[in-house]
């Protein structure tokens, strides 16, 4: 692997009661664990003000990106597009965003946030600010743009490697 460090498997054993810890240093694992803890944490606090993980993503890409399409949708909150059709309904109806057929292509589907939606997002945004800043507590600035530059880069190989 070009002289990158990756997790070794261990030593193979006979004694499988007591396992072999292999997963410790397997970073597809530890990456899951941590995703996991940050969202559920974050689920606790979109329940109170009766959002769900799926209506914040849509949001949170809409907030970021502007109108987007559903497919566009789809593709940045990595989430099904059937989902993404059910949620953007959903927000839809709760009107927190707006359809309209595309400008470019009126086969597509336009998806934008509305003021309600804006509003929405801005109530949450405090509580995601503090639940990053809990998780990235200790670390220096450059330690964390090292770590973002580090998964963009992981994000990209892994693309590659499609």
């Amino acid at each position: 692997m070009g002289g990158q460090a990756v997790a070794k498997p261990r030593q193979k054993q006979d004694n499988f009661e007591a396992g072999d810890s292999w997963l410790d240093d397997f970073l597809p694992y530890q990456l899951y664990r941590v995703t996991n803890r940050l969202n559920a944490r974050l689920i606790g606090r979109l329940k109170s003000i009766g959002i769900n993980a799926s209506e914040w993503r849509v949001l949170s890409v809409l907030r970021s990106y502007g109108t987007l399409s559903v497919g566009n949708i789809a593709e940045r909150t990595l989430m099904e597009q059937p989902t993404v059709s059910r949620v953007v309904n959903q927000l839809e109806r709760q009107v927190m965003v707006s359809r309209r057929p595309s400008l470019e292509d009126s086969r597509v589907t336009d998806v934008t946030l509305t003021h309600i939606g804006s509003n929405a997002f801005d109530a949450i945004m405090p509580s995601a600010i503090r639940h990053e800043e809990s998780a990235l507590q200790g670390f220096t600035r450059k330690e964390v743009t090292a770590l973002q530059k580090y998964l963009e880069r992981i994000e990209a190989n892994i693309e590659m490697d499609r």
